[in-house]
């Protein structure tokens, strides 16, 4: 399930973005990036892409077991959501479990998911089963590349395009490690993060801790990879409100004994300012496009909405940026878009400014059929991690150094989609997209 991918001298063959290039039988000028408003480009605006059938096609009865087991497997990470939502209802319709629901909700509200170290719970060890999650990853089946391999002594964040309607491929390479991710990244510990309302659901949350994810706010990107020099961190700041009032008093015990004034406060040390510089080893992986970005996805294109947050952390920490192209990841569902005008879309752009999230018309598969679900479809996906742009630390990046590095790596993503469309995206229907 793992692949290195031997790095190439070979030039990507577009330059600046524009090469001329036949789709389709039908020779054009293709720009891989463009500029443009943000909402769904207007040759994306569609219906099911996939032919249609008549009638439905019905899966036989006799299918060997572990295919069997893989659906089961994609269903429950597909409707792991509803499933802990029922699990609360059910409990909040129990009398008998309030004593315990009651105190479960004051934690949930009260207190943020860890913004300095990979989350874990009690539940780790069995929702992060390396066997059980092996079947989701051969659902599809999944298989992880990299270009060059990666320092251990090296903070880095992993960009990953395309978002598509759930980032399946993100699930499976960054969070389950059932394809080879040790054996190629040894030494480096990754979280993929999440969007911070995901920790605020019942149940939901101690899902997501127990799989090791993350929150994807500012303070935690940074937390996780050591924090900004001279900056006081997230733990820091939680340690004075609850913890610094019996030291205090100790400490003006001791000073008054010695003779010394009260109210003196040691110096820092040095080594302490520098000590989040010193957390090596760490990744995190952001998908960098988002709710936004779940709109274009489309089967057999790629288009991707560029963002400049994540550049800024990568600056402030010093960590290396990696981009991560996962070819497939838009061919696992049908999607229907609609018209930019449509009271349809209006409401999904609605929904992602109230709730940082949006909600895609999409279908595929089922269960026990292949025409009608919500199963996505059994379609390869094959994620490739680029090389590490080198980034300067700076706690407070210049503007044209952001556009600098966001042009690098925009460069790589071209150059990785130009080195492996024809072998991983052979039937695709257009070239790749970049909105920035």
């Amino acid at each position: 399930m793992v692949e290195d991918i031997a790095q190439t001298k070979t030039e990507p063959a577009v330059a600046n973005g524009d090469a001329k290039q036949r789709i389709n039988g039908v020779s054009d000028v293709k720009r891989a990036s463009i500029v443009q408003r943000d909402d769904v480009p207007s040759e994306l605006v569609t219906g099911p892409s996939r032919t249609h059938r008549r009638g439905i096609r019905w899966a036989p009865l006799m299918i060997p077991i572990r295919r069997r087991l893989e659906t089961l497997v994609v269903v429950i990470f597909q409707f792991a959501g509803l499933i802990a939502l029922a699990m609360f209802w059910f409990a909040a319709a129990n009398p008998l479990t309030w004593p315990l629901l009651v105190p479960y909700l004051i934690h949930l509200s009260l207190r943020s998911p860890s913004h300095d170290k990979p989350p874990s719970n009690i539940f780790s060890p069995i929702l992060r089963n390396r066997k059980f999650w092996s079947y989701f990853t051969s659902y599809f089946p999944m298989k992880l590349h990299r270009s060059v391999e990666l320092p251990p002594d090296e903070n880095y964040i992993f960009g990953y395009h395309p978002h598509g309607i759930i980032s399946h491929g993100a699930w499976g390479n960054f969070v389950t490690k059932t394809t080879g991710w040790d054996d190629l990244f040894p030494g480096i510990s990754n979280t993929l993060l999440t969007l911070e309302t995901n920790f605020r659901l019942p149940f939901y949350r101690e899902y997501l801790t127990g799989m090791g994810l993350g929150s994807v706010s500012r303070k935690s990107c940074e937390g996780f990879l050591g924090g900004v020099v001279g900056e006081v961190s997230e733990a820091d700041v939680h340690k004075t409100i609850w913890d610094r009032a019996p030291k205090v008093f100790r400490r003006r015990k001791a000073a008054s004994a010695n003779g010394a004034t009260p109210n003196a406060r040691p110096a820092t040390p040095a080594h302490a300012i520098e000590k989040s510089a010193n957390k090596r080893g760490h990744a995190i992986t952001i998908v960098v496009g988002g709710a936004q970005e779940s709109l274009f996805a489309k089967p057999g294109t790629i288009t991707l909405k560029m963002r400049k947050g994540f550049l800024r952390v990568a600056v402030r920490t010093g960590a290396h940026l990696v981009p991560v192209l996962s070819f497939g990841e838009n061919d696992l569902f049908d999607q229907h878009i609609p018209q930019k005008a449509s009271l349809i879309h209006k409401f999904q752009i609605l929904v992602k400014k109230l709730f940082g999230f949006t909600i895609p018309l999409f279908h595929a598969r089922g269960v026990f059929n292949y025409d009608v679900g919500l199963v996505p479809y059994r379609t390869p996906v094959n994620t490739v991690v680029g090389r590490p742009i080198k980034t300067m630390q700076s706690p407070d990046p210049r503007d044209d150094y952001i556009d600098e590095l966001q042009e690098l790596y925009c460069q790589e993503l071209e150059r990785l989609w130009e080195e492996h469309k024809d072998r991983f995206a052979p039937d695709r229907r257009a070239e790749l997209r970049i909105i920035r």
